[in-house]
Formats: C-alpha cells, sequence, structure tokens
C-alpha cells in the first residue's frame, strides 16, 4: 500500500509540471486521488475471492467548457475528461485491475466556494486474474482478462491555495464486468472512500451561474413512437457454454418534458440463443422439465433519456412479464448511449443488467416515428 502512495503522489506531481509548463488550456485541471474501499459479495461464490479491503488510485484530466450554452446552463457547466485507474483487490484470485474512462462531472453547488462534484465514467478496464478451471477455479468474479469498467463518484472539494490547488475527498462505486461474453462473470463492485489533490492549469475563469430560463427548455413537442433491434453475442452462466447470437425488438413510446429529458415506456421482446441451451443444461443437471425451444421472452420498462444535441445517455428499469425459465432476475436494467444519426433513425449501445450480474452488451438500429 506505502508503494501505491508513493506512486499517487509522483504521478500528481510529475504531471503538474508536465502541464503548468504547457500553455494550451486543453485540459483545465488534473486531478490525483488514492482510494481504498471493499468489493460487495453480491453472490455466496464470492466468499473466498474476497479476502481485504482493495486499495489503488486514480489520474484524472478535466475539460471545462464554458460556453454559455443551455445545456451547460441547466447542468452547471459540466467537466469532461479522461481517468485513469490501478486497483490492488488484494487478493490472489481478483489480482489487479486497469482501467481508462471518458467521464463528466456535475458540480451540484456551483454557488459554494467548497463545491460538491458528481462524475461518471465508462470505459475499458483489464483485470490480471481471470477465471481458470485449474489455475483460478475461485474467480467466479470476471470470465476474462479484458472487461467493460464503470464508475460513479461524489466528490467534495476544499481549497488549499485560492481557485489552484484543492484538497478532495469523496466516496465512489466502481464496477468491472465482461457483459457475459465469457463466463464466469459475477462483477466485482468496490465501495471506496477518496483521498486525492486537484490543480488548476492556466487561468481560472470564472464561469456565470444564471439559469436557463423556463421558456428557453419548454417543448411543446407530440408523442414519438420508436422501433430498434438490438442484436450481440453473449454466452450463459454456465463456464464455457459458448457465445451464442440474441435478438432484442423493442417498441416504446417516448416524450420530451424539455430539451434535455425525455421519458420513456415501452415493450422488449428478446430472443437469446444462449437461453435455450442453458434451459437444457438445467434440464439434464437438475432434473427439470422445462421447455427449451421457449427460450423466448417479454419484458416492459420505463426509462430516461438525457439528451445533449444528438446524443443521449439512456437509463431504463424493466420487469420480465413472460418467460418460460426465470434467468437470473425478473427485474432488468438497461444503461447505454444513443446517438441520432438522421432525422428519424437512431443507433445504441446498451448493457442489460439483472440486478447485479450484467447480461449482454446490446449494439442497436432504431427509427423514430
Amino acid at each position: 500500500m506505502q508503494k501505491i502512495i508513493t506512486l499517487s503522489v509522483i504521478l500528481f506531481f510529475n504531471c503538474l509540471v508536465v502541464f503548468s509548463q504547457n500553455n494550451d488550456d486543453r485540459f483545465s485541471n488534473i486531478q490525483t486521488e488514492f482510494f481504498i474501499g471493499k468489493p460487495i459479495e453480491h453472490d455466496k461464490k464470492l466468499d473466498n475471492a474476497i479476502q481485504g479491503n482493495s486499495y489503488g488510485v486514480l489520474v484524472s484530466w478535466n475539460k471545462l467548457n464554458n460556453k454559455t450554452t443551455k445545456f451547460n446552463k441547466l447542468f452547471n457547466y459540466p467537466e469532461r475528461g479522461y481517468t485513469f485507474i490501478y486497483q490492488d483487490f488484494n487478493s490472489p484470485i481478483l489480482g489487479k485491475s486497469f482501467g481508462v474512462y471518458r467521464h463528466y462531472t456535475y458540480n451540484l453547488t456551483p454557488k459554494n466556494n467548497n463545491p460538491l462534484k458528481l462524475t461518471t465514467g465508462f470505459g475499458l478496464g483489464y483485470v490480471t486474474e481471470k477465471y481458470d478451471v485449474i489455475n483460478n477455479n475461485q474467480n467466479f468474479a470476471i470470465g476474462s482478462h479484458l472487461d467493460a469498467t464503470a464508475f460513479v463518484k461524489l466528490n467534495y472539494f476544499q481549497y488549499i491555495i485560492y481557485n489552484k490547488l484543492k484538497i478532495n475527498t469523496g466516496v465512489s462505486l466502481l464496477h468491472f464486468s465482461n457483459v457475459s461474453l465469457k463466463n464466469p462473470n459475477l462483477g466485482i463492485n468496490t465501495v471506496s472512500v477518496h483521498l486525492g489533490l486537484n490543480y488548476s492549469i492556466g487561468e481560472v475563469k470564472t464561469i456565470p451561474l444564471e439559469n436557463a430560463t423556463p421558456a428557453a427548455l419548454t417543448t411543446h413537442k407530440p408523442l414519438k413512437y420508436n422501433a430498434i433491434l438490438r442484436t450481440g453475442y453473449n454466452e450463459s452462466l454456465i463456464e464455457n457454454s459458448g457465445l451464442y447470437p440474441f435478438y432484442v425488438a423493442s417498441l416504446y413510446t417516448s416524450k420530451e418534458i424539455n430539451k434535455y429529458s425525455t421519458l420513456t415506456a415501452g415493450l422488449d421482446f428478446f430472443a437469446s440463443k444462449f437461453l435455450k441451451n442453458h434451459i437444457k443444461y438445467i434440464n439434464s443437471t437438475e432434473n427439470k422439465n422445462y421447455n427449451e425451444n421457449k427460450y423466448q421472452r417479454g419484458g416492459i420498462f420505463v426509462g430516461h433519456e438525457l439528451t445533449q444535441n444528438n446524443f443521449a445517455f439512456i437509463s431504463q428499469i424493466g420487469y420480465t412479464y413472460y418467460s418460460e425459465y426465470n434467468y437470473v432476475s425478473k427485474i432488468y436494467e438497461r444503461f447505454g448511449f444513443k446517438y441520432k444519426l438522421a432525422d428519424h433513425i437512431f443507433s445504441e449501445v446498451s448493457m442489460k443488467v439483472n440486478l447485479f450480474r450484467a447480461e449482454a452488451l446490446e449494439v442497436g438500429i432504431g427509427y423514430s416515428f
């Protein structure tokens, strides 16, 4: 742990020197944090893998967009940037992890000299130890070295030197998973506390804090009707059961409540070939009598879209009302990104989750009526 603390300090001051000598104000600040936390044992199979507290370091570059757009006014001028993470799970079964993220930081208290900030990040990660039936058969958390990863972090900033150097403390939830491209894949979820430093690069600019007026945000658009087809490959809970294609057809309505928020509600129809193979396995090993040809599922969901120009972050929660076999959970969630390609055509990349367990990475194309 002492090595990690030393590494954190060295990385911070090295980056401090490099960026202070750069006259380009491309990034407004750099931040480094040491964290210590505890992986969540959300499944009893993780009992042997989780052996103590994890710890690590985050280094972030943040770009401040001070243009007075309606979106920036509404969300208090969010920062955009990139984060690198190193984490030691303090367990020979789980090993260590590395991650690179694209993140957004929202200032929750913009008029406070000691602001509270919320950061969300999504990216790719690498885990040094994965499941191996011979050499590492207790690692039910991760089945592949390459993974998807995400984090949400709440930070409180305290000035040390006015508007330049700040100390920050916070809490975070960090997730690693390969979205069932290779099982086992229970995922690793870590709750951590943070302590770090933030240094503002170049001249600190004062940002106007006037809010967007209600008239500028109000929309009177009618309900829209949308259809989307999603697809991809995934594997069932059974190790080495193979990748199978899946197809998801969705119909839903959407209503813009303002220029940045849209409410959605609709139906999902799932045809997942992995589930047919999984039902067959359950029948043979547990002496069940499920119909393996009825692997289709139906779901109903409600959701929200946070929009910025042609880009949107989508979040949904759904309930599986029809299924021959209850796979993991009837409640499911979907998180992802949507991009408007034309007036009526859009694309999506999303992750379907059954409570804590990722089921699939979905790629989709849709049409809006």
